[in-house]
């Protein structure tokens, strides 16, 4: 089979950029963005919907509709990196989510948040869809994984602090959530403005979306030697995060209004899930190779659907111990800590120049899966936890079996 083309074509080794030693810090906590977003306001839901005077259907679609528009800004933010540079991605990004923030701070209705999370969210896709790609640019293709894995690592303090931090903000009212996000998004800013150099140029006149599509398009039909295609990994991946995204869009009933959990409470519970992810994580950060990608990546898959099927026996047989829950989102949340470095480098060493188009289009259906299963999760809400968990029970089932499809690399 011939090679594939240069756009496409895997480097042995990194670019000729001398890598900040605060680089991978830096991009912790721009990804962390993401589920600071998402945690952070958790505590305040149920009091939220009391004071706009709505159920707390309408403000789990908050999340539903920030996911959406967090999908959009990737799949444009990604490929727009590729063509004027991941810098001026991230900046833009960075000041329409703290300009939004503020503006979520005064909103007076549930529907003025919703729209304004729906334009948070594009920026916050802009500003974290570059942090895959900057680490595709800058570290050597068998390096990835690990590097990946330091990035995530770093990460997943934001699962554990955010909602501690969102429910001590409670006490000065819900505003004040947004913004503390508004004030961590422009610190991100001023010092991505300052301290951290541009990795990949571009220049203005590129940008074209156009280009994007096309670019995109070079990643879904890319096939490899023996017909696997890399955009396999990224459905998988995506089918597989969407299990967490629908208990994150559901969590706020689960722990608060489900077994009756206080808002100050919430933290402990919400952060006990993270523990194994962390566990995982830096196990993968010490022992994931390239040759153990593959490998990794199917036992966190197997590890997500045991978590999922010990909730689908509490709906079944009657909800347990909240402890027993706790342990199975766990195991759904953990099992992150293997697939996340795993796909990621399986998915992203098959692409050079395309890497932000490429991050894009997984980011992309990660959150657009988990947003629809969020919604439909919504739909058929009747005070229980079955329709949350027959729509996770779904989607781990469809990841494994896609799974399968996947050969390991020779």
């Amino acid at each position: 089979m011939p090679p594939p083309p240069p756009a496409i074509a895997e480097t042995a080794a990194a670019p000729a950029f001398t890598a900040p030693r605060h680089l991978i810090l830096f991009i912790g906590a721009l990804v962390a963005i993401g589920p600071l977003s998402l945690d952070a306001y958790l505590p305040a839901m149920a009091g939220m919907a009391e004071a706009f005077g709505v159920g707390i259907v309408q403000l789990n679609n908050t999340i539903s509709i920030y996911l959406v528009g967090y999908g959009l800004g990737q799949f444009f933010g990604g490929a727009f990196s590729d063509q004027i540079g991941r810098k001026r991605i991230g900046l833009i990004g960075l000041a329409i989510f703290t300009l939004a923030s503020i503006a979520i701070a005064f909103a007076h209705t549930v529907d003025q948040v919703q729209w304004l999370r729906f334009v948070q969210a594009i920026g916050g896709g802009f500003s974290t869809v570059i942090c895959m790609a900057i680490v595709r640019d800058v570290y050597p293709v068998k390096e990835i994984g690990r590097r990946m894995a330091m990035v995530t690592l770093i990460m997943l303090a934001s699962p554990i602090v955010a909602p501690t931090i969102g429910a001590f903000l409670l006490h000065y009212g819900w505003p004040a959530i947004f913004l503390f996000k508004a004030c961590y998004s422009f610190a991100l800013l001023l010092y991505y403005l300052a301290f951290i150099p541009e990795t990949r140029p571009g220049r203005w006149r590129s940008l074209s979306v156009a280009s994007t599509l096309r670019q995109c398009g070079q990643v879904l039909t890319l096939e490899l030697e023996g017909g696997q295609r890399p955009i396999l990994y990224a459905v998988t991946m995506a089918l597989g995060a969407s299990v967490f995204m629908t208990f994150l869009t559901n969590s706020s009933f689960v722990y608060i209004e489900y077994f009756g959990v206080g808002e100050q409470s919430f933290p402990l519970y919400f952060g006990v899930s993270i523990i194994g992810m962390i566990a995982l994580n830096f196990f993968s950060m010490k022992t994931l190779t390239e040759h153990k990608a593959a490998r990794y990546f199917r036992r966190g898959l197997h590890l997500q659907l045991f978590g999922v099927i010990g909730l689908l026996v509490v709906v079944l047989l009657g909800p347990w111990s909240i402890w027993f829950v706790v342990a199975c989102i766990g195991a759904v949340v953990g099992s992150f800590g293997l697939t996340g470095p795993a796909g990621s480098a399986e998915y992203m060493r098959n692409f050079d120049t395309l890497a932000g188009s490429a991050a894009s289009l997984y980011t992309t259906l990660m959150f657009s899966m988990g947003a629809i299963l969020g919604l439909v999760s919504g739909v058929f809400f009747d005070g229980t936890l079955r329709p949350m968990v027959f729509v996770m029970i779904t989607a781990s089932v469809a990841a494994n079996l896609l799974a399968r499809r996947l050969r390991p690399r020779r």
